[in-house]
């Protein structure tokens, strides 16, 4: 658990209390506007006790007064009490949690904070008699007024009776009525927002594996001076886990020097540029005359492998300076034409290609003139023509600026153009071959998915419509194995929504065994580029049970999910944060078969694998296809799929280019 206690709030938690409070002001404006809704409103307690098990107080406070300022001005004083019910509700629940105290704990607290607040509303009332007057009678008239339809009811005539009483009650002595009444619905809330943010948490706790305290938790003082760096056996092994991540790993970057990294997956790449980015070793030293300066002029910058990751404004331009101190001046326009963007400073950044992003990233990572840039697999998520425009890119950087560039990939021949390459070796692998059950591969069979003049537009019927796909013809057999290939920003990903039926086409259609795809969500099976997401528990076992609808304790199945992509069952008790990319897509691929969908759909399977992975799957992917399986493999990379696709279909501009028979 992250605490520190002092300082201003740190960037993390300031997003998340501006999503908390955004979230919280809408639940509390849906709570007054929608009939009915009031007690749902105490579902905002959710993400205030998450935000509260996670953070400061002094994130609750910013979230409290950022969401009752939402709420005030969109529903009034009735919102912003409905909002801060829930602030009191998820700090009580969530610190609590915090200090690993329970259910006993929570209510003593409660009870206190119910005087608290109760003792506080009677005073309001009694100040203000004319408020006090609307707010009983209002209470009374509604509750006679039930009463009144109960009361001719058989066997609920005595409840009418009771709720006359109560009515009366609140009326004659409103002081105590007021007063037990607040405190119990304090109490009462409170226990309701424990129910429900125990699982939450739980659930929270267990999907988020990895430590949230991977970088330090200071604040850094004095300019940055990442460079000259120097590690020394640097080992790194995070909490729980049974072997160093990294181990005894040296090296230095002096200032203008382009190293490049490489190694296998699972050999501690990632793990190594955060170490760069300043998490702490738990073995040996990392050697720096100054701070670390993330993010910050002058000190360390980051280029992710997923770009979208890290484009946060609307505009391109826009993008470059975020968060950037506002004196500092950048030449927006040359640092786009330096990384190939001149130009595009007004674009939207949505519409950028895989390559444009990543260029993106670059430039603003130029715009902090940082002493020392750290990217990491940035070509994965790019089609040739954009990794050979990055590459290109990354190669200039020692020369034409005043920085150190460490380049971590798993590809050598990226590595080529570096001074010096430090090689983290080759991972242990867990993957034993998959028995397909069958030595001959049966004969297609019939046309089981069919696209007619199929389109789509984003947006469509708004002055921002976009067409991704603009009349696909295209039939799939039974057991046939299709490669979809073209640039980014072609259509593949799109395609591939509308044939798994997540897209309806906006014009032409998608048929699978003669129905319309959109009616048949389930049969056709879409693996996602960045299999993590599709992991949603935090063990490998229990992720693979969600995907494929079997109970996290139904270890049988579960086990020969995991034997069927040539996993070994222990895989199954393996925290999903501590796979290899490899790992990770046969995880989800499991699931995804479990479920016998009629067709599959794998969009850049290759992506982020080092070339030993790539070999792995495919041959694992050839044992599904000759099972009968149908495959659609979306990708950029066509080098490596030859073995496994029947023919190749080229993507240009949302259109079927043409076609080859492998």
């Amino acid at each position: 658990m992250n605490e520190r206690r002092s300082g201003p709030l740190r960037p993390v938690e300031l997003a998340h209390a501006a999503t908390t409070a955004a979230l919280m002001g809408a639940i509390a404006v849906l709570s007054m506007v929608v009939p009915g809704a009031v007690v749902f409103a105490w579902a905002g307690a959710v993400p205030m006790g998450v935000l509260s098990y996670y953070h400061r107080a002094r994130a609750a406070v910013a979230t409290a007064v950022a969401s009752g300022v939402i709420a005030f001005m969109m529903a009034g004083f009735g919102g912003l009490v409905s909002a801060w019910t829930c602030v009191y509700m998820g700090v009580i629940c969530g610190q609590v949690r915090r200090r690993g105290r329970g259910r006993g704990t929570m209510l003593g607290v409660a009870a206190a904070w119910g005087v608290v607040v109760a003792s506080v509303v009677l005073a309001f009332l009694a100040a203000l008699p004319g408020i006090r007057n609307l707010v009983i009678g209002v209470f009374a008239a509604n509750v006679h007024g039930l009463g009144a339809l109960l009361e001719p009811v058989p066997f609920l005539a005595g409840a009418g009776r009771a709720l006359h009483g109560l009515a009366d009650f609140g009326l004659e002595r409103w002081p105590v009525f007021v007063w037990v009444s607040v405190w119990l619905i304090v109490i009462f809330g409170c226990s309701f927002a424990w129910r429900i943010l125990t699982p939450v948490l739980r659930r929270v706790r267990a999907t988020s594996a990895a430590p949230r305290d991977l970088f330090p938790d200071t604040v850094e003082t004095g300019a940055p001076r990442p460079l000259p760096l120097e590690f020394r056996d640097v080992d790194y092994r995070y909490p729980g886990a049974d072997r160093d991540t990294l181990s005894a790993v040296s090296f230095t970057v002096a200032p203008g020097e382009h190293l490049a990294v490489t190694g296998a997956n699972g050999t501690g790449k990632s793990t190594l540029m955060r170490v760069l980015a300043g998490a702490e070793p738990t073995g040996g030293s990392v050697l720096r005359p100054g701070p670390v300066g993330l993010g910050r002029v002058g000190g360390t910058a980051l280029v992710l492998q997923h770009a979208d990751s890290q484009v946060l404004g609307i505009r391109v331009a826009d993008d470059v300076v975020w968060g950037l101190p506002a004196d500092h001046a950048v030449d927006v326009d040359g640092m786009l034409r330096e990384v190939g963007l001149d130009g595009m400073g007004d674009r939207d950044t949505g519409a950028l290609s895989g390559g444009e992003a990543q260029r993106l990233a670059v430039a603003a990572a130029l715009a902090r003139e940082p002493a020392l840039i750290v990217t990491d697999e940035v070509t994965t998520m790019v089609d040739r023509d954009g990794r050979d425009a990055v590459l290109g890119l990354l190669g200039g950087l020692t020369r034409h600026h005043d920085l150190g560039l460490v380049n971590i990939t798993h590809y050598p021949e990226e590595a080529a153009g570096a001074d010096r390459v430090v090689d983290l070796g080759a991972a242990p692998r867990a993957v034993r071959p998959v028995e397909t059950g069958s030595p001959t591969r049966p004969p297609l069979g019939d046309t089981v998915l069919s696209l007619r003049a199929a389109c789509f537009e984003y947006d469509a019927g708004t002055p921002w419509r976009r067409t991704a796909l603009r009349g696909v013809d295209l039939d799939v057999r039974q057991g046939e194995a299709v490669l979809l290939c073209g640039g980014n920003g072609s259509g593949k990903s799109t395609l591939a929504w509308v044939m798994a039926g997540l897209l309806a086409p906006t014009a032409g259609s998608c048929f699978l065994d003669g129905r319309p795809v959109s009616e048949c969500v389930g049969s056709v099976a879409l693996a996602l580029q960045a299999a993590r997401l599709q992991l949603m528990r935090g063990t490998a076992g229990a992720a693979l049970a969600a995907l494929a609808g079997y109970r996290e304790d139904d270890g049988r199945a579960i086990e020969a999910a995991l034997a069927a992509v040539g996993l070994p069952a222990a895989t199954a008790s393996r925290l999903v944060d501590r796979l290899s990319g490899g790992q990770l897509r046969r995880v989800a691929l499991a699931g995804l078969l479990a479920r016998d969908p009629r067709v599959v759909i794998l969009d850049e399977p290759l992506a982020g694998l080092d070339l030993d992975s790539q070999r792995e799957l495919i041959e694992l992917l050839v044992g599904v296809r000759d099972g009968g399986r149908t495959l659609i493999v979306i990708s950029h990379d066509v080098d490596h799929l030859d073995r496994l696709c029947d023919r190749t279909v080229h993507l240009e501009r949302g259109v079927v280019d043409r076609e080859e028979v492998a």
